[in-house]
């Protein structure tokens, strides 16, 4: 991998997807997720604040992009229903 795919589109896709609009959407879809979730794509975790721990009872989350799991692994430690492939 490249420099551009190394540095500069993982910092750049957390950017865009943390918008407030999109926010505001995850803030109103993610919480009605129930049981045992795979979450494909899941970035740097944006998702992970908004899941209900009274409902959800596990998070797999995948990425092809290491960077961007690197960041999500940071948010592990407030959401202790995750794994990260």
């Amino acid at each position: 991998m490249g420099l551009y795919e190394n540095y500069i589109l993982p910092k750049l896709t957390h950017r865009v997807c943390s918008q407030k609009d999109i926010a505001l959407q995850r803030e109103k879809v993610v919480p009605l997720a129930e049981g045992r979730i795979l979450e494909v794509g899941i970035g740097s975790g944006l998702n992970l604040p908004f899941y209900d721990p009274g409902k959800v009872d596990h998070i797999w989350g995948l990425d092809p992009s290491i960077q961007l799991r690197k960041i999500a692994k940071k948010k592990l430690l407030k959401c202790p229903l995750m794994s990260i492939l």
